[in-house]
Parts: structure tokens; C-alpha cells; sequence
């Protein structure tokens, strides 16, 4: 009787036929970096301790895998490709690092200068490190290339603020060229650190969010200081009215998500003025409220009427939510809310943001009605208007939507506090 290869035997051997054959410094968007956790790794040919060993991997050394199979992981070094047990690596987590050396740097196929070259990487352009090996040598990506370059090649970046100038958001790019994929859009408004700037190509990070766009996309933060403000600016002649939604005491775990899923069906963007131990409760949604493109405010950690207090304790406050706020998303708040709207000199003479109050008070922390909510919009919204809600509340996430429909009905467009302050 003949006997015949099982359909997922005959597509693994195929893959390892394909894999054998590819250059190892190429990556493609399935690669991921692993590093040897064993002191001594074998290699098998086949996903099997009965098969045979080409040859050993050493702790530290660097491989690139594509697939798992079963306890099993395809794996490419410069030197060896087989199959390894998948607990004897451990994913590796990059660091940017900033390439400076004139004429650029080159970057081989394994850890010596004598290795095939994989090309050269500009001089100012930001790649990945994975780790560094004996010998001077760090494992480096930038964007499908990877191998190794001469660690005193690459230096710390230092970076600076920036936000995102375009209204429908800048094209995230793997590589410092207009041919590149776009492999995200980070939003209008969107406070990144920007860590070089390369032939008119920014290389910028945003949590999450890592690549270059182009440069004039970009412009410095607004600098408002510390004063306080009730109202935006209304908008220019011709130009469609605005008013800025503020959702404050937040996050949480049930109302928040119900409200960031309103705004994104009618792509409204909103301010969240966050208080910081519901952020160390809520690490995930406010990630979730940061890479929807909403503004992220400081709302002090517990919520006290900051004019009783003294100086120390209201920087206390103000630190430890922004730390919290920091620590879930990458990023510092841009604005700060008081509670109550209790603010004064001695309050925002320790505080470098802008104090945002309001112009239109909902009162939805206080009659917890929907239909008044909406009320109270009709009746004191204008161009320019600042609106206070909370997004702690049920009523609050029931009545958002007519609110909504209301104010694009009466032609305002949505904005952020800091997009109306200007």
C-alpha cells in the first residue's frame, strides 16, 4: 500500500524549503527576533529530538523565526537554520538607537568585518538594537534589514517634543523614503518625540507607534503655559464653528469604553481629563482613549480642591498622575483640569500646563439624566464652547450619541481642548 504525506507534513516541508533559501539579514513582517536563552541550543534539521543536529547555538546569540510548530521553532542565524525548542529563546525587545558615523555605517551578515555586507544605513537614521554580542558588535533592524553594526556607531537619541500639523493625520513609514509602506497614521494633533530628522524624513515615536513621516507634517507643541481658560477661540471666518468635548474622572472600567465606541462611530475626537489612581486601575483604557487620537488631561490623583492645599501637596497631586499617566500610554498629559474649577496663583504657579475649566456645565454628575444632559447643550452651546461631562457615569454614555447628532447637526465640528485654544 502506497503511503501518501499528510497535507500539513507536505506544507512544512515546503516553508522550510522556501525559508532555507532566504537571505537571513532580510526580514519580512511575519520575522520576529528572538535571542538564545540556553547556555548550549541545538539545531535540528527537522521539528524532532530523533532528528539529526546541525549544530548549536550559544547563549546570547541572535535568530530570526517566522513560525512555531508545536513546541518547535523555525529559526535562521548567520550561521545555522533548523528547528529548536521554543523555550530555549526568548523574544527580544529593541531600543532605538541613532546611527552616527560620516558616510554612514555598514551593516553584515554576521559579527565581522570580513561578513558579507548587507548595505550601508545613513548616517542620522534610527534603527533597532536588539542587544549587542562580543567583539563590539549590536543587532540591529532597520526596517526589513537586519544584521550586525559596530556598536561605537550608534549613540543614545535624544528627543523632542513635536505634534502632528495635519488634519488627517501623518503617514507612519518603516524607512526614511516616500516608496516605504505605511505601516500606521498617527492622528492629528498627536504629541510624538521626534529623535532625527534625515533628508526630510522625521523618525518619531508615539507609544506604540514608531516610523518616520515627513518633517513639514510636524510643528512644535502649542505652548500655552499655565494660564487658565473657560473657552476657546472661535473659529475663523469661513470656517466651521467648534466646540471641545471634556470627559472627566476617568477612566473606567465599564462607562469609558461604552463612550470611546460613540465617539468613534461619528470620529469625534474628545479630551480626557484623567484622575490618576483610576488610570493605575485602568492602564489598558487609557491606552485605548491615547491610540483612539483623544487628548489626555491631568485631573490630580485624588481629586481635592486644590486651593485648600499647600503648594507641595499640590504638586504631589498633579506628579503622581502624570507619572500614572505616562507609565499607560508613553506619554505626559497636555493639559490639566482642577477639580471643582478650583484654581489660583498659588495652585498653577506649580503647574506647567494650561488649567482648562469650562463654559457649558452638563450637570450630568449631578442629575445623572440623560435627556438634560442634552438640554443643557442646546441651550448654552456656542461657537467655542468647552463642555463638561464625565465619562464615570451611565446616563452620561446613554445620552452621548443625541449629543453628538446635535451639535454636527448645527454644523460644529468636534475638536480637542488644545486644537480650540488656538
Amino acid at each position: 500500500m502506497k503511503k501518501f504525506l499528510s497535507i500539513s507534513t507536505f506544507l512544512a516541508i515546503v516553508i522550510c524549503f522556501v525559508m532555507t533559501g532566504k537571505n537571513m539579514a532580510q526580514a519580512n513582517e511575519t520575522t520576529v527576533i528572538h535571542q538564545v536563552i540556553e547556555s548550549s541550543l541545538p539545531v535540528y534539521k527537522d521539528a524532532s529530538e530523533e532528528s539529526s543536529i546541525v549544530g548549536y547555538l550559544t547563549q546570547g546569540d541572535f535568530v530570526t523565526t517566522e513560525y512555531t510548530q508545536s513546541d518547535w521553532t523555525y529559526i535562521q542565524s548567520y550561521q545555522l537554520t533548523g528547528y529548536v525548542l521554543s523555550s530555549g529563546i526568548s523574544k527580544a525587545q529593541p531600543t532605538s538607537y541613532l546611527v552616527e558615523k560620516q558616510g554612514g555605517a555598514d551593516l553584515f551578515t554576521y559579527p565581522s568585518q570580513h561578513a558579507q555586507k548587507n548595505g550601508t544605513l545613513f548616517d542620522k537614521s534610527i534603527v533597532q538594537v536588539y542587544g549587542t554580542v562580543p567583539g563590539g558588535w549590536s543587532y540591529v533592524q532597520y526596517g526589513h534589514q537586519i544584521g550586525y553594526m559596530a556598536t561605537n556607531s550608534l549613540k543614545v537619541p535624544i528627543g523632542t517634543k513635536k505634534r502632528v500639523n495635519t488634519v488627517n493625520g501623518a503617514a507612519l513609514h518603516l524607512t526614511a523614503s516616500p516608496s516605504s509602506e505605511v505601516i500606521d497614521t498617527i492622528a492629528h494633533q498627536t504629541v510624538v518625540q521626534q529623535y532625527t530628522l534625515l533628508a526630510g524624513w522625521a523618525y518619531v515615536e508615539a507609544g506604540e507607534q514608531k516610523g518616520y513621516v515627513k518633517s513639514v507634517e510636524l510643528t512644535n507643541p502649542i505652548s500655552l503655559g499655565n494660564k487658565a481658560y473657560n473657552k476657546g477661540i472661535a473659529a475663523a471666518k469661513g470656517q466651521a464653528k467648534r466646540v471641545a468635548l471634556t470627559f472627566d474622572d476617568g477612566p473606567d472600567a465599564k462607562v469609558t469604553p461604552q463612550i470611546l465606541a460613540i465617539l468613534k462611530k461619528y470620529e469625534v475626537k474628545a479630551t480626557f481629563f484623567m484622575v490618576g489612581k483610576n488610570v493605575t486601575k485602568n492602564q489598558e483604557i487609557a491606552k485605548q482613549i491615547y491610540e483612539g487620537g483623544h487628548e489626555i488631561g491631568n485631573h490630580t490623583w485624588n481629586h481635592p480642591k486644590l486651593t485648600t492645599l499647600s503648594k507641595a501637596t499640590v504638586k504631589q497631586e498633579v506628579d503622581l498622575t502624570s507619572n500614572a499617566i505616562f507609565k499607560a500610554i508613553g506619554q505626559n498629559p497636555t493639559v490639566f483640569r482642577p477639580p471643582y474649577g478650583a484654581t489660583d496663583e498659588q495652585v498653577r504657579s506649580v503647574i506647567s500646563m494650561p488649567s482648562i475649566l469650562w463654559s457649558v456645565d452638563t450637570l450630568d454628575w449631578k442629575h445623572r439624566n440623560s435627556a438634560k444632559i442634552l438640554s443643557n447643550v442646546k441651550a448654552s452651546a456656542k461657537d467655542g464652547s468647552i463642555i463638561l461631562m464625565h465619562d464615570i457615569h451611565q446616563s452620561t454614555a446613554n445620552g452621548l450619541e443625541n449629543v453628538l447628532l446635535y451639535l454636527q447637526q448645527q454644523g460644529y465640528e468636534l475638536v480637542t481642548v488644545s486644537e480650540i485654544l488656538q
